[in-house]
């Protein structure tokens, strides 16, 4: 009598455990950033909230990594399907190489326009590549051919992100400043205060917005090197681990601080 492969010991097998692991990672990145408030156990320091945080973690509103689970999620129930060998595998090497497209555009964000990485999206990274590589060893049809193809998959998913994910939004204009937010601004640039923070990074925009448009008063460093007239060797002197981050009296605060707060901090009397 002819043995039954194990599920586990086959190409689909491992196919399954690929996209349940790519299905855990964006899961968690997801819950970190809905619920925990910050991802815990990365291995590049505080890079995998930097890229969490900047503006790229979405796409039309939509977090990237829920369009990670939606990903991983799809290319596991093929993986499992009752579909046919040769139409499961296929369906999952065009699928695969979708998602190696997209990760490289998210590698590339992370290398030069965030410039911070973070180890959970490099490993899912690995995983969609794991899987591109598992499914194109099981389909038919010819190397070169499959991965010529594969390879113009790549660059379409690559420039369609890159499209609707536009990495240089317009501002809107400052709204008018109050008394308290100019002579709050003016005070903090006397007394040498200094915010260092990125372009890319949603905190800062909110930090910015709490100025209005006194924050042209406030001494302010563009750490990323993509961004307008940067000084990253600065950030870099000053050990910025995370934006915002304000320099008050040789004392360094990271986050997104209120008037108040800075006021307090800074010793502002409000006169």
């Amino acid at each position: 009598m002819r043995r039954k492969k194990s599920f586990l010991g086959n190409h689909a097998g491992a196919a399954f455990v690929l996209c349940a692991l790519g299905t855990l990672v964006s899961g968690y990145l997801l819950v970190a950033d809905f619920v925990l408030g910050g991802t815990e156990l990365c291995l590049t320091g505080k890079g995998c909230d930097m890229v969490r945080e900047s503006r790229y973690s979405s796409i039309g509103g939509i977090p990237v990594s829920l369009l990670g689970v939606l990903g991983y999620a799809a290319m596991a129930a093929v993986s499992v399907s009752r579909l046919g060998r040769r139409t499961r595998w296929n369906l999952l090497f065009w699928l695969s190489a979708a998602a190696v497209g997209f990760s490289a555009y998210l590698t590339y964000l992370e290398l030069f326009i965030i410039e911070a990485f973070c180890s959970w999206c490099v490993a899912s990274a690995a995983i969609a590549v794991a899987l591109f590589l598992l499914a194109a060893s099981q389909t038919t049809g010819g190397v070169i051919r499959s991965f010529g193809v594969a390879a113009a998959l790549f660059v379409l998913v690559f420039a369609a992100s890159y499209s609707i994910h536009s990495p240089a939004p317009q501002e809107d204009p400052p709204s008018a400043a109050t008394f308290y937010q100019v002579s709050l601004a003016k005070y903090l640039s006397e007394r040498g205060a200094t915010m260092y923070g990125s372009y890319t990074c949603v905190h800062c925009e909110k930090q910015k917005e709490l100025f209005g448009g006194a924050f042209g008063y406030i001494t302010y460093v563009e750490c990323s090197r993509s961004g307008p007239d940067p000084d990253p060797d600065l950030c870099a002197a000053k050990n910025i681990k995370s934006y915002p981050t304000w320099e008050i009296g040789g004392e360094f605060h990271e986050g997104v601080r209120s008037l108040e707060q800075l006021g307090r901090i800074s010793g502002y009397s409000g006169k």
